[in-house]
């Protein structure tokens, strides 16, 4: 009997391997049905992933706040407000429960006959695989582009990534169909990061227009004479005023010399006949009619300039900080014509009864502040550097104010800082704060209008003062 003889035989061991290695495909595509426990663990991830995406949704649509997360480097505020939080102004979140809500139903079916059953674990494995490389990229944006870490964006990317790695382990088909999922997957969120990435960044803040001056409040010719009703006090102008006025020296003279009174009054006549006329008061105007006069609030740029606004503002606060460097672009373009009168309003309890709690990024928030305003008070010329010092360099208290005492007369400062006068600025600051509907801040306040929440480009910020100041700034 020759050697392929015995080969041809059935009884023969390689029939026998031959089935064998036939039969191992099968057997492998069958692998997810014996083991439960992939499915359960695919529903586990889907399930903590949909929740946690559905409430960053519901905190993006209705502008509300993510409970628990407001501290310097766990700021979900700061990550959802971003440009990488939406995609053609919808949330990314509402995406990722489209995937994770597909990936539960998909794994809620029966087993289905083949081929169907094959289709119905490469969509599995294309959404979970999406889910995982989507995890990536939105992990990757919060620890090096945007420096702030968001816990609930990160508990849906982590049970992302682990369904992901769960395909990928257990293969429910075999390697040969992820050969064509991964790169689909992928392309997938290539497809999403190039959307994002075409997309021009979308306005973050909101324009709050108020009605004209009611007629009312309109100042009549007598009150022109005293103060206005509409005029905001600031505090250094209502110390002035509660001072006692001091006896004339003409009248003290005249109680030896009644000659001196005659004269005293002569001299009055002929100083008012002379034509002389009191300074002339500006002032910026700000919530539909309340002024502010530019001589008595720390302002940047000149209190005459012919284009002034107010900026609310927390040296603590992220959106704040970017609103400034567009802010000190803007004003580049405007040179002297425009002027912005500062007023800081802390994000701390400590000075700012209208914040519940402190987080943990503005616990030195009233420190800085009344800082600043004492440097003002010390030497306005030097508050533009020491403003932009606060905003530019972040630094901790103790710092800022080694700094200050270089830059101003360090014992003016301290007994400035040890005076009333800086806690009562930023309680005014605050009751205008309040006026103005609390809430979101940076806000620039022009005459009729306010804009709410960050501006980070300065070009966005120059048609913003060209619309509700009607002054277009020279060509660049």
């Amino acid at each position: 009997m020759s050697a392929a003889d015995l080969l041809d035989r059935p009884s023969f061991p390689w029939s026998l391997f031959q089935r064998e290695v036939q039969s191992r495909p099968t057997r492998h595509r069958s692998r997810p049905m014996r083991r439960p426990a992939v499915k359960w663990m695919l529903l586990a991830c889907s399930c903590v992933a949909l929740l946690s995406s559905g409430y960053l949704a519901w905190v993006s649509l209705t502008s509300g706040s993510v409970a628990g997360c407001s501290g310097s480097l766990f700021n979900c505020d700061h990550v959802l407000h971003s440009r990488w939080a939406t995609i053609l102004s919808v949330p990314v979140s509402i995406p990722a429960m489209l995937t994770h809500a597909t990936l539960i139903g998909l794994l809620m079916v029966g087993r289905l006959r083949m081929p169907m059953e094959r289709y119905r674990w490469s969509a599995i494995s294309f959404a979970a695989i999406t889910a995982g490389t989507a995890a990536v990229w939105f992990t990757g944006l919060q620890l090096f582009w945007l420096e702030h870490l968001c816990p609930y964006c990160l508990v849906a990317h982590a049970a992302g990534g682990i369904a992901a790695a769960i395909v990928l382990t257990h293969r429910p088909f075999g390697i040969a169909p992820l050969l064509k999922i991964v790169p689909a997957a992928i392309a997938s969120v290539a497809v999403l990061i190039a959307i994002q990435l075409a997309t021009p960044a979308p306005d973050t803040f909101e324009t709050i227009n108020y009605p004209t001056v009611p007629s009312a409040i309109q100042p009549t010719p007598e009150a022109a004479i005293d103060e206005d009703a509409s005029l905001f006090e600031a505090p250094i102008s209502s110390t002035r005023a509660s001072q006692p006025s001091l006896i004339p020296q003409s009248i003290v003279m005249a109680m030896f010399s009644p000659g001196m009174l005659v004269h005293a009054q002569v001299d009055q006549i002929a100083a008012g006949a002379s034509g002389s006329e009191p300074k002339q008061r500006h002032t910026a105007k700000i919530l539909g009619g309340i002024e502010l006069d530019t001589s008595q609030w720390p302002i940047i740029g000149r209190p005459d300039a012919e284009l002034v606004f107010v900026e609310m503002f927390d040296y603590t606060c992220p959106h704040c900080q970017r609103t400034h460097a567009a802010l000190t672009e803007a004003q580049k373009r405007y040179g002297d014509s425009l002027a912005i009168v500062c007023l800081p309003v802390p994000l701390d309890r400590a000075c700012n009864p209208t914040v519940k709690r402190t987080g943990a990024a503005h616990v030195e928030a009233c420190d800085l502040a009344r800082l600043a305003i004492s440097v003002w008070l010390v030497d306005s010329k030097a508050f533009n550097s020491f403003h932009d010092y606060l905003f530019e360099a972040k630094p901790r208290y103790a710092d800022a104010l080694q700094h200050a005492s270089e830059l101003v007369d360090a014992a003016k400062l301290r007994q400035t800082m040890a005076g009333s006068t800086p806690g009562a600025y930023i309680t005014k600051h605050v009751s205008l704060y309040e006026r103005a509907g609390g809430g979101v801040i940076p806000k620039l306040m022009f005459p009729r209008s306010t804009t709410v929440g960050e501006v980070a480009s300065s070009e966005r910020l120059v048609q913003l003062i060209t619309q509700h100041l009607g002054r277009i700034p020279a060509k660049p």
